[in-house]
């Protein structure tokens, strides 16, 4: 599985629960600090993922122009 498709299968699995807790009737419309750090969590992650996604294809294309060059 690659990067991206890990983010996916984790985005999937935060709305499955999102949408199970508001099933439950777990809709307060305030989001306490742990919700708060989670969601801070989830989004360093999502970009730390995109970045070494982005720095593995700056890095082969690097490779492919001096080789060319």
């Amino acid at each position: 599985m690659t990067e991206l498709q890990y983010a996916r299968l984790f985005i999937m699995y935060v709305r499955t629960r999102a949408a199970e807790a508001r099933r439950a009737g777990r809709s307060e419309l305030g989001a306490s600090a742990l919700e708060w750090a989670i969601i801070s969590a989830v989004v360093v992650t999502l970009a730390i993922i995109i970045a070494a996604v982005i720095t593995d294809v700056v890095n082969s294309r690097k490779d492919e122009i001096q080789e060319g060059g």
